[in-house]
């Protein structure tokens, strides 16, 4: 098996301002540190589950803002200044990598973004017409299988056999745990408007659904602009920047098309209606801090999500956009369960915690396909 060293020279000073340097060798096995950047790509992974199952808290309840105010601000902030500032604190001369990359990649991952971008503010909406934890299985499910799989085919990476069929059963199986949450979610909708309390019969669900749906479609672009846009993290990497921080490159190039996309709907919004006025609205101070910390969580989400990705091995786009999604999925519904959604529900939330347990085993197989590629 094989083996490096690793000299860490500590400099001890003493009263005389003498020195002296003692070396430390710890020899670890090629596979032993394999292994620790696996485990630690998966633990920011799910540091990055964290973020993005809990951003979506902050699109409810943020009066006196109308939702184009709150937009405005999460636009701005969170998919133009995070990405920009962040990617140039670690790696200066981004910008020099993005002119070296072709333009037909650069105008791909932009559109891809611009897709992304569409899709949400269908994600805002949906979220108020059928709740957190529906809006994220249904939008979700069709993230993971579509963004993670469509890469594959594009770039050629498909793995060997073994490891190719592991993965298509974690899909599988993360599609029926959110089958599972998504018939919770039907079912509940059922209680409610059985009993007077809501709609008729699927008004606002199947409005819902079709925008949560719709929102899965441009979620799934965003990974596959980000996969495109690793050309131009490649260029830096050639060029010495490590990887872990190269690939936040291809966010500012993916998102750039998501700003236009999102700014510009919520901003022509915010002067058609008149409600620029709500930024100086009476209470606007905690609408302005939930507009902040929300968009500065989401985009923790992604940046986090991109540094796990280049510890992953060569599947680190795909396998990680599955399990992102997944048990992102897991946490916004216990933030769902948390936020009373599914108080007085007994049956449909039994069904919502078993869906969260198959989600946990898609998790799984998803990890041993990734280790046997």
């Amino acid at each position: 098996m094989k083996t490096f060293m690793y000299n860490h020279q500590h400099e001890l000073y003493n009263n005389a301002e003498t020195f002296c340097f003692i070396t430390i060798e710890i020899e670890i096995t090629h596979m032993d540190w394999e292994d620790f950047i696996m485990i630690y790509g998966f633990l920011l992974l799910l540091l990055a589950c964290c973020f993005q199952g809990s951003f979506g808290l902050g699109m409810k309840k943020y009066q006196p803002f109308s939702w184009e105010a709150f937009w405005t601000i999460f636009s701005l902030v969170g998919i133009l200044i995070i990405p920009v500032v962040w990617t140039w604190i670690e790696v200066p001369n981004f910008f020099s990598y993005i002119r070296q990359t072709p333009a037909d990649v650069l105008w791909t991952a932009s559109f891809c973004g611009f897709l992304w971008g569409i899709s949400s503010i269908m994600f805002g909406k949906a979220i108020d017409s059928i709740g957190v934890s529906l809006t994220y299985g249904v939008n979700m499910g069709i993230s993971a299988s579509l963004g993670s799989l469509i890469p594959l085919f594009i770039f050629g990476n498909i793995p060997a056999a073994g490891s190719f069929t592991v993965l298509l059963t974690g899909t599988a199986i993360m599609l029926a745990g959110v089958a599972v949450i998504t018939k919770a979610g039907l079912l509940k909708e059922k209680i409610i408007t059985a009993s007077g309390q809501g709609t008729s019969s699927g008004t606002n669900l199947t409005k819902g659904l079709i925008i949560a749906s719709a929102a899965g479609l441009g979620s799934a672009a965003m990974n596959i602009g980000f996969s495109y846009a690793s050309q131009a993290a490649d260029i830096a990497v050639a060029d010495g920047t490590a990887r872990i921080s190269a690939n936040l490159i291809s966010w500012v190039i993916t998102l750039s098309g998501g700003f236009i996309a999102n700014f510009a709907y919520a901003f022509i919004l915010l002067i058609k209606n008149g409600t620029y006025k709500d930024y100086f609205a009476k209470g606007a101070g905690p609408a302005y801090g939930k507009a902040l910390l929300t968009a500065a969580v989401w985009f923790l989400a992604l940046g986090v999500y991109a540094k796990a990705t280049a510890l992953l091995g060569p599947l680190g786009s795909v396998v990680g956009w599955l399990a992102f999604n997944g048990l992102s999925l897991i946490i916004s519904n216990a933030w769902g369960l948390k936020d009373g959604e599914w108080k007085g529900f007994a049956a449909p939330k039994k069904l919502l915690l078993w869906g969260n347990i198959i989600l946990i085993l898609s998790w799984i197989v998803v990890g041993i396909a990734n280790s046997m590629a």
